[in-house]
């Protein structure tokens, strides 16, 4: 078989692949736009296929559409266009602390008064009269506590500043299905927040979806996280937040976690995961760890009875106990100063 001929098949084979990548809702639609933009190959394809034609070289010309192919379609594998990069929506969810005071302003009550007939003045008047009388107020207390929930489903999670609200959420994403929605409750000075968007119905190869969730906390709440993820890139400094619980549930994870300078509790439930947990050195802390086939860096933690547990333990200003159940897995742990 001629080397052109067999160029020329498997790049026929390559866009057949694509095509049925589409259809099957693997690979975006968008593939092609990067793909049209490498239309002046074939022109190139043309020019090389001619010059050596008659010297066994004619295969270069296929041999260039079919490299040109695999360049378009691993850009947009990682969500890179040639015309820059994807642009992507962004939406901003928060919510106040306070809600305010309902009041009433002092109302005015306007009078008739009828004048008699003996008296010599100017034609009926209106009086108006203020009163103190003010409808009911309905009162909101601040919050003094919140449970935070994400269910999301790829993407890269990033938490660490803070703001004086009581929470902002900062999503960028590229496809309309990821667009983040909340639902908000509130029962005494409590509230509860769930962050998610609708379910996604494609099936899409997770390295071509570049969703950015940054979420703000306030440093004077008390709160639960809950995460849950199909596959997520965490980076979350916690050191400067009241953070009573944290869950983190997840297929697939990177997770780069400072725990907060507060008693709390990690729980960590996640399959291929390299996880990495810095703790300040004023917390004390004990590790339990229940994984299949993990690599463990635990720094000095004594080992007793199957749990980790640090040595400044008994005598730390804060105390977190961390659960982490995982399959494949690469596990450190370890001490840093906190400025």
């Amino acid at each position: 078989m001629k080397a052109n001929k067999l160029m020329e098949g498997l790049t026929f084979l390559l866009i057949g692949t694509i095509l049925l990548a589409n259809t099957l809702g693997i690979l975006d639609w968008s593939v092609w736009l990067n793909l049209f933009k490498l239309w002046p190959l074939l022109v190139i394809s043309l020019g090389i296929s001619l010059i050596f034609r008659g010297r066994g070289l004619a295969f270069m010309g296929p041999l260039i559409i079919f490299l040109g192919i695999i360049v378009g379609v691993g850009a947009s594998y990682m969500g890179i266009s040639f015309e820059g990069e994807i642009v992507r929506e962004i939406k901003t969810l928060s919510h106040e602390i306070v809600i305010e005071v309902e009041k009433v302003p002092e109302t005015e009550v306007a009078l008739e008064t009828e004048i008699t007939p003996e008296i010599e003045t100017a034609p009926d008047t209106e009086t108006t009269l203020k009163t103190d009388e003010t409808l009911e107020t309905k009162e909101y207390p601040e919050i003094d506590r919140a449970s935070i929930a994400l269910n999301l489903d790829v993407g890269k999670l990033t938490l660490g500043e803070s703001t004086p609200l009581l929470y902002e959420c900062i999503s960028q994403y590229q496809y309309k299905e990821f667009e983040p929605f909340e639902k908000f409750s509130l029962t005494g000075k409590e509230a509860d927040i769930l962050i998610y968007h609708s379910p996604i119905t494609k099936k899409r190869i997770s390295n071509n979806i570049k969703n950015d969730w940054q979420l703000k906390l306030n440093s004077k709440i008390i709160y639960d996280l809950s995460i849950k993820t199909g596959a997520i890139d965490t980076d979350c400094n916690l050191s400067g937040f009241k953070i009573e619980k944290l869950y983190i549930e997840s297929g697939a994870s990177n997770i780069n976690l400072i725990i907060p300078q507060y008693d709390s509790k990690i729980i960590i439930d996640s399959g291929v995961a390299n996880i990495d947990i810095a703790i300040p050195k004023n917390v004390g802390a004990t590790v339990n760890i229940a994984s299949g086939i993990a690599v463990k860096d635990l720094d000095d933690f004594i080992k007793r009875n199957g749990t980790y547990i640090s040595p400044n333990y008994n005598e730390s200003e804060f105390k977190t106990e961390i659960e982490i159940d995982c399959g494949v897995s690469n596990i450190e742990v370890n001490y840093i100063d906190i400025p």
